[in-house]
C-alpha cells in the first residue's frame, strides 16, 4: 500500500496544529509545553505500574509460551491456536515468538513490553485528540487513561498483549486517517484486527472524526475505504482459519435483551470505577490514590493550562460557528468511539472485566477531555483526582468475580484474581519441586483436588514444561486420567492439599484408589480405564473386576457386565431378593453383622437389584461413613435405579463424605427434583445441602470438570 496522502483531503502532520477549524473549541498550546506535559504523564505511568513487574505467568500466557517455543515464526503461525478461539497471530503467535525468544521467556520481560505498549497507546491518544481538539484535551484523555484501571490486567498479564496491540492498532490507524495516510490507516487496522476483535468497528469512528461541514456522509465515508478493506481481508483470513471457531460457544454467549443491559451497565461502573463486593454497595472507598502518579498527572494539566495559548479565542461569529461546530463533532465521536467500543462486550458479558473497556475508555478520554478543555484547571483536576480515585478502589478490591455472571459487581479477573493465583501456582510450584527437582524424562503427571479459579492447569501440562524446561512432561486433571492419557512412561498423582500438593502413595492399589476418586467425581469412563492398569497390579483383588463391572454399566456397556457378574458367581437377576427382609430383621435384633452377611447375599443372587445395593450400602456406610465398598454399593443403586429419589440422596451423602461438594448438590438436586412431597420436606436433606452451598466459594467452577 502506498503511503501517500490524500491530495484532495489534505491533513496536517500529527506533530504540528491542525487548521483552526478542526480544534477551534480548545487553545492550541506550544509543542514544547504540550509534550512535557505528557512525559510527566508517561513518567507517572511508570511509577504506576512498576510495581506489577514482578508479576508472574497466569492460564493462557503458558498455552503460546509453549506454542512458540523451540519453532519458528512461520512454525508458530501456521500452528493450530492453543485456545481454538480466535485468530490473533499479531498478539499472540508473533509477540510471544518475539518477547519469548529474546528474553528466555522472562515474565518481567513481558511486563516490560505490555508496559511499553501501554506508554504506546497513552501517546498514540494523546496525538489524535491533540490533532482533534487541541493541546488541553490531550493532556486530559491522556492523564485519565494513564490512571484507569481498564489498563491493570493488560500489563500485569502477558496475554494482555491482546488488548494492547488491538487498541495501538486502532489508534495509529485513526491517526493516520486523520493525517490523510489513509492507505497506511488500512495497514493499522489490519494490524489491530489481527490483535483483537473488539476494535473491528473502528472505521465507524474514523468516518464521524472525519467528517466535513457540508460534505456528504458518503464521501467521507469512502476516504475510509482502506479501512474497511482491512476488516474484509481479517475475514477472510479468519474464515480461513477453521480450528479458531472450536471452542467460542465457551466464551461467547448473547442474550438479546441482558446482554447489552449488562454490558452498558458494567461501562457505566467502570468508567469511575465503580466496582464493589457483592451486598456491599454502600460501603465507602477507603483506597487513596496513587499520589506520586496524580501528582504529576496534575502537573501536567498545570503546565498546560497555564501556557499561554498560540491561538486567540474565536472573536467573529465564523469563528465562534466553526468553533462550535469543532466541539459537536468531537463530542459525537466521543460518543460513537464509546458506543462502537463497547458493542463487542455485549457477547462476553457473562464473563465481563474492565480491562474489556480499555479501547471505550479511551473513546471516554476524548469526550471529557473535550469538555474539560475549556474549564478551570482546578476543575479538570478534580475530575482527574476523583476518577484516579475510584479507580485505586477498584484495583484494590479483595475479591472477584466467580461464575458465569453478567450481573456481577465485579470484574471476573482483575488484580486480585492474577494475585491468588500467582501465590497458589508459585506455592504449588515450590512442593512440586521439593519432591522432584527434576522430574524423569516423559513423565505424565495429574493433579486432583486443586483450588479453583487458579488455572494451575490448563491443556496438557504448558506450566509443567515451562516450569522445568522440559518439553516430554504432560500434565492433566486427575479425572482426565486415560489410556489416550496414560502414555508410557512414569506416571504421577498429585493432590491438593492446602496451597500445597501432594504427591499419592505409590502401592499396587494406586490405580484403584484413583478409580475410586473419579467414580465419586462422575468420570466412570476414566475410572474404568484405571481399574485396566488395577488389574494388571493386582490381578487376585476381586473389587477391581466388581468395580469395573459398574462402569461399564454406568457406561451403559451392559453386555460387559452381565458376561463378568456370570462368570464370577453373581446371579444376573433383577429380584427382589429374598433375604432383604431377614437382613432388616437381623438389624433390628441387633446383629448388624449377620445383617451385612445376608445383605451380601442377596446383591450376589440378585445382582441387579437396585434395592439390594442399596441395603447392603447402608449397612456398610452405618458401619462405616467412609467404607470404599459402600460407596460402590451406592453407586450401583444409584445406577440400577436412577429413578429412585432415594438412591440419590444416599449418594450425595457419599458424595459429601468424600469431599465433593459440587458433585454432591448435584446430586440432592437430583434428590429434590425426583423425591416430591417428602424430599421437600425432608429437613436434614436441605440442611445439609445449605452446608455445602455455603462451604463452596460463591461462584465457583470445578477445573476438574470443566472443558479446556
Amino acid at each position: 500500500m502506498s503511503g501517500r496522502r490524500d491530495k484532495r483531503s489534505p491533513r496536517v502532520p500529527v506533530a504540528a496544529p491542525a487548521p483552526a477549524a478542526a480544534h477551534a473549541a480548545a487553545p492550541t498550546l506550544p509543542a514544547g509545553a504540550v509534550w512535557a506535559a505528557l512525559s510527566l504523564i508517561l513518567i507517572g505511568t511508570v511509577v504506576l505500574y512498576w510495581p506489577a513487574l514482578k508479576t508472574g505467568f497466569f492460564a493462557d500466557d503458558f498455552l503460546f509460551l509453549d506454542q512458540v517455543r523451540g519453532r519458528s515464526l512461520l512454525e508458530s503461525l501456521r500452528a493450530p491456536d492453543p485456545l481454538s478461539n480466535f485468530f490473533r497471530p499479531v498478539s499472540r503467535q508473533l509477540y510471544f515468538w518475539i518477547v519469548a525468544g529474546l528474553t528466555h521467556e522472562s515474565p518481567v520481560a513481558f511486563r516490560v513490553g505490555n508496559l511499553a505498549t501501554l506508554l504506546g497507546v497513552i501517546t498514540l491518544l494523546f496525538s489524535l485528540v491533540r490533532c482533534m481538539a487541541g493541546g488541553r484535551a490531550a493532556i486530559f484523555a491522556a492523564a485519565f487513561l494513564a490512571l484507569h484501571y481498564a489498563a491493570d490486567i493488560p500489563v500485569r498479564w502477558a496475554c494482555g498483549s491482546q488488548e494492547l496491540l488491538a487498541v495501538t492498532g486502532a489508534l495509529a490507524a485513526l491517526l493516520l486517517h486523520l493525517s490523510g495516510r489513509r492507505n497506511w490507516a488500512g495497514v493499522a487496522m489490519l494490524f489491530a484486527a489481527l490483535s483483537k476483535e473488539v476494535i473491528l468497528l473502528t472505521p465507524l469512528i474514523a468516518i464521524v472524526a472525519d467528517h466535513r461541514s457540508g460534505e456528504s456522509w458518503r464521501a467521507t465515508a469512502r476516504r475510509a475505504l482502506p479501512l474497511a478493506v482491512a476488516i474484509v481481508v481479517w475475514g477472510a483470513i479468519s474464515l480461513a482459519m477453521p480450528h479458531t471457531r472450536q471452542a467460542q460457544a465457551t466464551e461467547v454467549e448473547f442474550d438479546l435483551v441482558r446482554s447489552p443491559l449488562a454490558a452498558l451497565a458494567h461501562l457505566l461502573q467502570v468508567i469511575p470505577g465503580l466496582e464493589w463486593l457483592p451486598g456491599r454497595f454502600d460501603t465507602i472507598p477507603h483506597t487513596a490514590p496513587p499520589l506520586v502518579p496524580v501528582a504529576l498527572a496534575v502537573a501536567a494539566l498545570a503546565v498546560a493550562w497555564r501556557t499561554r495559548s498560540t491561538e486567540a479565542a474565536p472573536a467573529t461569529s465564523a469563528e465562534r460557528a466553526a468553533a462550535a461546530i469543532a466541539t459537536r463533532r468531537n463530542g459525537l465521536t466521543g460518543f460513537v468511539w464509546v458506543v462502537v467500543a463497547t458493542a463487542p462486550v455485549i457477547a462476553v458479558a457473562l464473563l465481563w472485566s474492565a480491562y474489556y473497556y480499555l479501547f471505550a475508555i479511551c473513546g471516554v478520554a476524548l469526550l471529557a477531555g473535550v469538555l474539560l478543555a475549556r474549564a478551570p484547571v482546578s476543575v479538570a483536576a478534580i475530575v482527574l483526582a476523583l476518577a484516579a480515585w475510584g479507580s485505586a478502589n477498584a484495583r484494590a478490591l479483595p475479591d472477584f468475580g466467580q461464575g458465569r455472571d453478567a450481573w456481577t459487581p465485579l470484574s471476573h479477573i482483575n488484580a486480585s484474581y492474577l494475585d491468588r493465583s500467582n501465590l497458589i501456582t508459585d506455592t504449588y510450584l515450590a512442593s512440586l519441586k521439593r519432591a522432584y527437582p527434576k522430574l524423569p524424562q516423559g513423565s505424565t503427571v495429574y493433579f486432583g483436588g486443586l483450588k479453583s479459579n487458579v488455572a494451575f492447569q490448563r491443556g496438557n501440562g504448558p506450566l509443567l514444561r515451562w516450569a522445568y524446561r522440559d518439553t516430554s512432561l504432560r500434565a492433566y486433571y486427575m479425572n482426565m486420567f486415560s489410556k489416550e492419557t496414560a502414555r508410557p512412561g512414569p506416571l504421577l498423582f498429585f493432590l491438593g492439599s492446602g496451597d500445597t500438593l501432594r504427591e499419592m502413595e505409590h502401592g499396587d492399589d494406586l490405580f484403584l484408589r484413583v478409580a475410586f476418586g473419579m467414580i465419586i467425581s462422575e468420570q466412570a469412563k476414566g475410572a474404568s480405564d484405571a481399574l485396566e492398569v488395577a488389574a494388571t497390579r493386582q490381578p487376585n483383588d476381586a473389587r477391581v473386576g466388581y468395580w469395573q463391572a459398574w462402569t461399564h454399566v454406568a457406561s451403559g456397556d451392559t453386555a460387559f457386565a452381565y458376561a463378568w457378574f456370570a462368570q464370577h458367581g453373581y446371579t444376573v437377576s433383577r429380584g427382589p431378593a429374598p433375604t432383604r427382609e431377614a437382613a432388616m430383621a437381623r438389624l433390628a435384633a441387633g446383629d448388624s453383622v449377620a445383617a451385612r452377611a445376608l445383605a451380601r447375599e442377596g446383591v450376589r443372587t440378585h445382582v441387579l437389584d437396585a434395592a439390594s445395593h442399596g441395603l447392603l450400602a447402608d449397612l456398610l456406610l452405618i458401619a462405616q461413613r467412609r467404607n470404599p465398598d459402600a460407596a460402590i454399593e451406592a453407586f450401583a443403586a444409584r445406577e440400577l435405579a436412577p429413578g429412585d429419589a432415594y438412591a440419590w440422596r444416599r449418594w450425595a451423602m457419599v458424595q459429601m463424605d468424600r469431599e465433593r461438594p459440587l458433585e454432591a448438590l448435584k446430586s440432592f438436586g437430583k434428590y429434590f427434583q425426583l423425591g416430591g412431597a417428602a424430599a421437600a420436606d425432608d429437613a436434614e436433606a436441605h440442611g445439609l445441602e445449605h452446608m455445602l452451598r455455603a462451604s463452596i466459594p460463591r461462584g465457583v467452577v470445578d477445573p476438574e470438570t470443566q472443558p479446556e
